[in-house]
């Protein structure tokens, strides 16, 4: 569903401020070295999106291309609440994807939409996106083992200037922004409308656990979309054990797990891959040296690798999940089953927009 918002630019925004030097294709940090700067055209646009402030101060062009900021405000007490539930002892022990997923997802500030834009109805296309977050002084300092400097905490400057030149409340904590788009036909220079199609980046919701080895053939398992409510039934038509052979990939003097299990399964109703997937709960073995005489975990190395063989198997209807990977062969893996789910609906907005 797409709503509509008709804004008109409210004319105090200080989208135009000299202080705002912004360049095509440059994050908040460039300097637009052989760049010339964007000309800006003020917005002054602030609604709510499902309780999610958002303001949009000004809309920036140039023959190069054009750039949209951002501003999403975060009530204080909203990230107080999370710097609380996970605090360092709880991310310290985060250990399993699942954990992950979560702590990430519930983080109050981070950027969990994209934007599409045109320009007088002439549509953009998006090419790069950054982000930069402040805080406020009571965030900063509210416990001894946050997230951010022990000693002397306080906001990067970029931040600091976003905040003056944006006029935004000092109150709240704000999460700034910032896309770049390229013409897709004749450059807009001089814009009078701004429509913006805002959509939701899915984030994965595991909805059931279980456990399958060779013997799991014929099983069936009943959950629910943590969406919808969407009944499904998950048919396992078996899990064998298999090994890689990943001796001739990444570094020379780093082994690699090569044991994995593939699951085969099919899926009643049927889903969109893109919005199910089955995956290990455990995050398998990390790489390790090879002039290790034990065979522990390298904090040092690369990540632990994966095999992405999860998807169609070939044969209509069935598909395949690889597990995490293993030095020593694994017997009994459990899985989880993953949903992608969008927490709101698209949004449309259209901007009025002033001359600079």
């Amino acid at each position: 569903m797409i709503l509509s918002v008709l804004a008109c630019a409210a004319g105090n925004t200080e989208g135009g401020d000299d202080r705002m030097n912004v360049y095509h294709n440059e994050n908040f940090w460039g300097k637009g070295r052989h760049k010339k700067k964007l000309t800006a055209f003020s917005a002054g646009c602030s609604f709510s999106w499902c309780g999610q402030q958002l303001l949009i101060p000004a809309v920036y062009t140039g023959s190069e291309g054009a750039v949209l900021d951002i501003c999403a405000r975060v009530p204080a007490q909203d990230m107080a609440a999370y710097l609380k539930k996970w605090n360092r002892k709880r991310r310290m022990a985060l250990k399993t994807p699942q954990d992950r997923e979560q702590f990430q997802s519930e983080n109050p500030i981070s950027g969990d939409f994209a934007v599409e834009m045109s320009l007088d109805q002439t549509a953009l296309i998006r090419r790069m996106s950054c982000s930069l977050a402040w805080y406020t002084p009571d965030i900063l300092q509210m416990e001894d083992d946050n997230p951010f400097s022990a000693e002397n905490p306080q906001n990067e400057k970029d931040a600091e200037k976003l905040m003056q030149a944006y006029g935004c409340d000092r109150d709240s904590c704000w999460h700034f922004g910032r896309i770049s788009y390229d013409w897709k036909e004749q450059p807009v220079l001089s814009p009078q409308e701004a429509c913006l199609s805002f959509h939701a980046k899915p984030v994965p919701v595991t909805a059931s656990c279980f456990t399958a080895d060779a013997s799991c053939k014929g099983r069936t398992i009943q959950f629910s979309s943590p969406a919808d409510g969407q009944e499904y039934t998950l048919a396992l038509h078996g899990c064998e054990l298999k090994r890689f052979d990943l001796s001739g990939i990444g570094a020379k003097d780093v082994i690699y797990p090569e044991y994995c299990q593939l699951l085969s399964y099919s899926i009643t109703p049927e889903i969109d891959s893109s919005l199910f997937r089955i995956c290990d709960c455990a995050q398998g073995d990390h790489p390790q040296k090879a002039d290790s005489l034990e065979k522990k975990n390298c904090p040092d190395g690369p990540c632990a690798c994966s095999v992405m063989l999860a998807g169609d198997s070939g044969i209509p209807g069935t598909h395949t999940a690889a597990s995490s990977m293993y030095f020593e062969p694994v017997t009994q893996i459990q899985w989880r089953t993953v949903f992608e789910v969008k927490q709101k609906e698209d949004l449309e907005v259209r901007l009025l927009l002033s001359t600079p």
